[in-house]
Parts: C-alpha cells; structure tokens; sequence
C-alpha cells in the first residue's frame, strides 16, 4: 500500500492522459492550450493543455517517458510535494508557452512538464551515484539545448506522434524543473542549518 502511495501522482497523471485522450476530440478543444482562449480568460488551459495528447502514438511515448520518470523518482518525496512539483512544472511550462512563444496558438502534451519532472526526480534520487545522477541531467539540459538549434528537425517525429514537436515546451520545463530543485535544495540547506543551530 505504501509503495502505491508513493507512485499514487504518477499513475494518477497517466490516468488522466488516458481518460482525457479517450474523451475525444471536445475534450481536446476544451483542455489544449489555445492562445486566443487564454486571452479570453481561460488561464486553466495552461495546466491542462499537458494532458491533452495528438495521438494514441503521442499519449505512449509520453506515457513510456512518465514511467521512466516515476522509476527512478524516490518513494520517500511526501506526496504533498510531488502534487506541488508537477503543479509548478504545468503551470511554468504552459506560462512560459504563453509569455514567450507568441507564434504559438496551440499546443498540447506532457514532454515539457515531463522534461522537469525527470530532472526533478533523479536529481535526489537516494538510487544513483552522484556522478550518474549530474551525466543524466547534464545529458537531458544538452539535448534541450540541441532541440534549440538549428541541427533539430522538429517534424522528425511528426508522423508517430501526429504533429509538429514543440521544442521549446521542453526548454521550459527544463527551466522549471532547474528553478524547483534550487529552491528545494536551498530549503533543506537552511533546515538543516537551523536545527544545527537549535
């Protein structure tokens, strides 16, 4: 029970990617990032629009990524803080899409929240040296970088995922995901230096 626990917020993702790509296409217009929605008020479609997905080939290789993710992540992160990383990592990711990708209209899928939550979860992970731990994350801020350049054909994968790939939601949630593990490292640099001090 307590191991399911410790995954219940990376099933619960998937699940909803699930039921939000069975639902259909009304639940794609609804839930997708749409710059002119967003506009018009509906600021929700930043967190939603990363459960939404092009294709049934899009929905498994971002579910293949989550699971990746969910693996090598520590049991022991409380839930509560889990909810809150993924909640800032959609909301950044989707944020950031609007302020700094004007040219985008729509968007919709996991990989850039996905993107942080890897960095996010191996980064502490009790499971890996810290040497594999900084090649792992030194290798996913790389090939972000790469995504960037003009070397990255962004339609490589169009035909399986059913569309153009949105690199720069990957830098996001890279961004994101770097911004989280600061600020939480930072946190528990200054707990442990308060009770040395009590």
């Amino acid at each position: 029970m307590q191991h399911f626990l410790a995954w219940s917020v990376w099933v619960g993702i998937g699940l909803l990617s699930a039921v939000v790509f069975g639902a259909g296409e009304a639940a794609t217009e609804l839930l997708r990032f749409d710059r002119t929605a967003v506009e018009g008020g509906d600021w929700w479609r930043l967190l939603t629009a990363h459960f939404v997905h092009l294709s049934s080939g899009h929905l498994l290789l971002n579910l293949a990524a989550l699971a990746l993710a969910a693996y090598v992540a520590s049991p022991a992160t409380p839930l509560r803080m889990q909810i809150l990383a993924w909640g800032w990592l959609c909301f950044a990711t989707g944020l950031g899409l609007y302020l700094f990708a004007d040219d985008l209209y729509y968007y919709v899928g996991l990989s850039g929240a996905l993107h942080g939550a890897m960095l996010i979860a191996i980064a502490p992970s009790p499971y890996y040296s810290l040497k594999v731990r900084i090649t792992v994350v030194l290798v996913i801020v790389v090939k972000v970088l790469w995504e960037q350049s003009g070397f990255y054909d962004d339609m490589a994968n169009a035909e399986m995922v059913g569309g153009r790939t949105e690199a720069r939601s990957h830098l996001l949630g890279v961004i994101a995901g770097l911004i989280w593990i600061a600020l939480s490292q930072s946190w528990k640099h200054y707990e442990r230096r308060k009770s040395l001090e009590n």
